[in-house]
């Protein structure tokens, strides 16, 4: 009984410090490295991750702009920038404003877009991870 109640070599308690544990904990981990490799290799999976970066990289490149945009105006384009719209307001002011909705707007279609492209792979490939490779199994 003393054997599970110290600390096993990975700082666990309540496993059995011996070397069996140790062997059960390696195969674990081998079958979970086979699982990755299986993983990276399936074609969902490819997919999703080229759907997530394109996503990723179409937002920040809008986002980029926009506040390039917005950035090299107020620099260089003084002179716009200062037109009055209203008493108190000038095209620097809604640009600036401008900066917010745009980050709001993103993040929305980001959510949007997630919600019906990246979200349905990510589960087909997760059910489809969990149910070939369910941990402690290996071991057993």
């Amino acid at each position: 009984m003393v054997e599970y109640m110290e600390a096993a070599p990975g700082g666990r308690t309540g496993e059995p410090a011996g070397p069996q544990s140790r062997r059960e904990r390696r195969a674990e981990e081998a079958e979970i490295a086979h699982a990755c490799e299986r993983l990276w290799g399936d074609r969902d999976f490819v997919r999703l991750r080229r759907r997530y970066a394109l996503l990723c990289g179409l937002l920040v490149t809008l986002f980029l702009s926009g506040y390039l945009t917005h950035l090299l105006l107020s620099a260089y384009a003084r002179d716009f920038m200062s037109i009055r719209l209203a008493d108190p307001v000038n095209v620097a002011l809604v640009s600036g404003l401008g900066q917010f909705l745009l980050v709001f707007f993103l993040a929305w279609a980001f959510s949007s877009a997630a919600r019906r492209w990246i979200d349905p792979l990510a589960a087909r490939v997760r059910t489809r991870m969990e149910t070939e490779h369910r941990p402690g199994e290996a071991a057993r």
